[in-house]
């Protein structure tokens, strides 16, 4: 099992779902079943690596009629800068360059109340 970096652990409580996958994409079997289950219609994503398993899940999220948001300054690539630009040029190609946002851009829209 992958460990949390710790700049995580206080987003994360006793019930914070975590997945922890083998695969490049959050849709593994649990994975399906949480985003069914918590009726999620917006899925908005960040990790390593940028041109894999982001790329991956925001693709599969899309074709599974969601809505995928990359939050490209909370993502990053083991091999680089230049491949996390492709990752978001490929990514804005699959789902619209349009979802690919800052993390401000998520903190402005949530209501105050939630922040």
């Amino acid at each position: 099992m992958s460990e949390l970096v710790t700049e995580l652990t206080p987003y994360v409580g006793p019930h914070t779902p975590v997945v922890d996958k083998y695969i490049y994409t959050l849709f593994t079997p649990e994975g399906t079943h949480l985003v069914d289950d918590r009726g999620w219609t917006d899925l908005y994503m960040c990790g390593i690596d940028t041109e894999i398993c982001v790329l991956k899940t925001a693709v599969d999220a899309f074709e599974h009629d969601l809505t995928p948001w990359i939050l490209k300054d909370a993502c990053a690539s083991h091999s680089g800068p230049e491949a996390h630009t492709a990752g978001l040029f490929i990514a804005g190609r699959f789902i619209g360059a349009n979802q690919i946002i800052q993390t401000t851009s998520l903190l402005e829209s949530v209501p105050p109340m939630l922040c």
